[in-house]
Formats: structure tokens, sequence, C-alpha cells
């Protein structure tokens, strides 16, 4: 499935952001990878084994001011436009307690500076990068937006960390809407549970009882390519994917509706 695209994807460098970046690599297409960590970015990129002119290192910090805007001119003038954007990177609640599988904490002990970085980077980053791009995206009538926020009972459950991912899945919600029929779509993509990945790392759960982050890259894929087209406003679950199966059929089984859209509204709509 060749895929000959220009994508940006935050959290490049480790984890489930590395797989969704060494598969696109792998099917043709151009990738901006960023992150805090140039190392793991550039490590990623010596893995994939493609040159400077399939994938470029941009090292970002977007919890501050103005980052979003400079990665965002950096990310065009590497590749001439952006056409997939996947908000992958994230700060999870090992940000709040590094036990707090075992220790967990309550909404009222987190620190305000901190409630204010994991809304930053979980959701207000994304939202940003999303609405710098989508214009070029609709121009060229084509375009991709891939959000990872989290499984739905965990917003509901974990403070801070919960609230801030369903920020980010209502965004996802209302882009889908307000995208539609453009060409662009809005979807999100998540492991469907605990994975491996930097917020697992140090929480003591044995790496085996976790969801292998290689997961990612089948619908990854699928996300960015031509095949996906038209569909958006949908969450896609990586584990339920099955690869024996025709990607269409495998996505039809691993997905829901975004956000809470499947449960109906409840609410008076206008007119």
């Amino acid at each position: 499935m060749t895929i000959e695209r220009a994508a940006l994807i935050t959290g490049a460098g480790r984890g489930l952001g590395k797989v969704m970046t060494l598969a696109l690599l792998r099917e043709g297409a151009r990738v901006v990878l960023t992150s805090t960590d140039q190392s793991s970015l550039e490590a990623t990129i010596a893995e994939s084994g493609v040159g400077p002119n399939q994938a470029v290192a941009i090292p970002a910090d977007l919890g501050q001011t103005g980052e979003c805007e400079r990665l965002v001119a950096a990310a065009q003038r590497a590749f001439g436009g952006i056409d997939i954007l996947v908000n992958n990177a994230g700060l999870g609640s090992d940000t709040i307690r590094t036990d707090y599988l075992n220790n967990p904490f309550r909404f009222w002990e987190v620190d305000p500076a901190t409630f204010d970085l994991l809304f930053r980077i979980n959701s207000t980053a994304p939202y940003v990068l999303a609405s710098l791009l989508v214009p070029a995206m609709m121009k060229r009538r084509w375009g991709r937006i891939v959000n990872n926020t989290t499984s739905l009972d965990t917003m509901l459950r974990v403070p801070v960390y919960g609230g801030s991912k369903a920020a980010l899945e209502a965004h996802t919600a209302v882009m889908a809407k307000d995208l539609a029929g453009t060409g662009v779509t809005a979807n999100v993509l998540v492991p469907g549970g605990a994975a491996v990945s930097r917020m697992t790392m140090g929480l003591g759960v044995p790496k085996d009882k976790l969801i292998p982050a290689e997961v990612m890259a089948p619908p990854m894929v699928w996300l960015a390519s031509d095949a996906s087209n038209g569909i958006s406003g949908r969450r896609f679950i990586a584990r339920k994917w099955n690869v024996s199966i025709p990607p269409s059929e495998a996505a039809e089984l691993a997905g829901d509706p975004v956000a809470w859209t499947g449960y109906g509204t409840a609410g008076v709509q206008p007119g």
C-alpha cells in the first residue's frame, strides 16, 4: 500500500509514535518526526534506513508558546506541505505520580501547573496543530488528522489525564463534523488498553501483560491511505485490528463512533 504523502508525527521517537513512523516510512511516506528528544528521533530515522529526503527530525516542546507554529512552518519547509497529522505526543498520569497504579491520586491533589501542562500537551497542542494544517489540506481536497486519545473508561476514572484526553476525543468529533465534505478526515486511533510505551515504563506492569506497540502499524497505514477516503469521525482500536482479513473489513470490526456519539445525544438541538 504505497503512500505518497507527507506526514507530521508527534512523539515519534519512541513507543507508539515510533511504530507508526516506521510503518509510514516503509510505505513510502515522507515523515517529519518531532518530540522533545532529538536523539530518539534520529535513532528512529537510522533504524528506518531512509534518507533525508524522506524523513526529517524537528525537535519541539509543544508545551511552549509558539512551538506549534514554529513546528508547522519547519515541517512545511521540509516537504512543501503536510497531508497527514498524527497527534501522538502526550503526557500520562506518571507525570503526576510515578507509582499511581499502586498509589492513586485524587483530582484535588494535582497542582495547577501540572494540570495546565497536561492539557497543553494532550489536547491544546493537537488542536492548534490541526488548526494550522487543515486550511492547506482543504485546498488540496485531501488530508488526515489522526488523534491518539485513550480508552473511554480511562477518561472517566483518571484525574486530569482522563479529562485532557477526553477533550481531544471531543475535539476530534468536532473536527470530523466541520470537515465533512472537504476530503479531510479526523479520526481517533488508540491501542485499546495499556500498551508498551514511554508512559507504561516503570509502572511495574510486566511487558507481556501490555499490548504490543506494533498493533498501531496496520490501522495507521490504512488511515493514511486512499483506502480510508471518506471515513471520518471514528475511533479505531488497534488491538482489534485483524491483519488476516481485508483492511476495509478490519476497519469495520475495529471501529466505533468517535467520542460518545454512539450513545446518542441529550440536549436541545437548534431549530
